[in-house]
């Protein structure tokens, strides 16, 4: 029987919050989980920028993470849903990050989730 690690609507599962400006969001640990999940959407109008999933073996890991995903923010647009899921994450460590910050004046928010068996 498979479980998730959050469940809907559970807050601890958001790395980005209604974000536009370059950055990272929290990082959240899947060493606990056999694949990890997300759920990246828009709010109001994104006519560009760019969102990456990425994944380290420590939280504060200060060098370039490994890129899981990378969503196009403009098709996210008015609501818009974008997501994926990860087989076995290496390094147990999930955050999404703004890497091209969002124009058009909406915002990202992204819900990691993980699977475990």
């Amino acid at each position: 029987m498979s479980y998730y690690k959050f469940t809907p609507g559970d807050s601890a599962s958001i790395s980005l919050n209604a974000v536009s400006a370059a950055g990272a969001g929290k990082a959240i640990a899947f060493n606990d989980t056999s694949q990890v999940n997300w759920l990246v959407q828009g709010a109001g109008t994104i006519s560009s920028g760019t969102v990456v999933i990425e994944s380290a073996h420590a939280p504060d890991y200060s060098g370039t993470w490994k890129e899981l995903d990378s969503i196009d923010a403009s098709t996210l647009s008015g609501g818009a849903l974008d997501g994926n899921t990860f087989p076995v994450v290496p390094g147990g460590f999930v955050r999404a990050r703004v890497s091209v910050q969002i124009q058009g004046g909406g915002t990202v928010t992204a819900h990691l989730n993980g699977l475990r068996i």
